[in-house]
């Protein structure tokens, strides 16, 4: 039996967009950043919410991992799940405060070890439900929380 071969990337289905409430949420913990940098697009919803919440979002239709980081005093992002590994990586590397939204169970992977002493976590008080194609979902089946770091928040954890 003939194999075919291809060079063709199998895309992963993960560009869900994060609920305006979920941002809204972060609010007390990012008073003192103006400019938001969310490096990963999907339908572009994010910039929208967070002008209503009153902060000015960059967030544009750009690959993240070979841009130049455009100006901004924290990044905050919904990342595509698939890549976490890859996502903490360029996040750190960036030189700038950081929220990440990521599974919970991403805290018991082996990759993450490393990066412990260098994160805080906020959790939701609920399961976030995500919009896809600007439609809410019917729940997700997996808890999330907030990977954070140079955010100085009071404590280690904190639970919404």
């Amino acid at each position: 039996m003939n194999k075919l071969k291809t060079n063709a990337v199998k895309f992963k289905d993960d560009d869900y967009e994060t609920q305006k409430e979920t941002l809204e949420s972060l609010l007390p913990f990012i008073e003192k950043y103006n400019i938001i940098y969310d490096p990963f697009y999907c339908q572009g919803t994010v910039k929208t919410y967070w002008k209503e919440l009153g902060k000015e979002c960059i967030n544009e239709k750009l690959d993240a991992f070979n841009r130049e980081t455009p100006e901004c005093d924290i990044v905050i992002s919904n990342i595509p799940f698939s890549i976490k590994k890859e996502c903490m990586k360029l996040f750190l590397s960036l030189d700038k405060p950081f929220i990440i939204l990521m599974p919970i169970s991403a805290m018991g992977s082996k990759w993450i070890s490393p990066y412990f002493d260098k994160l805080q976590f906020i959790i939701p008080n609920k399961r976030i439900n995500f919009l896809k194609n600007k439609k809410l979902g019917n729940g997700s089946w997996f808890d999330c929380c907030f990977y954070c770091h140079r955010v100085n928040l009071e404590k280690d954890i904190i639970k919404l």
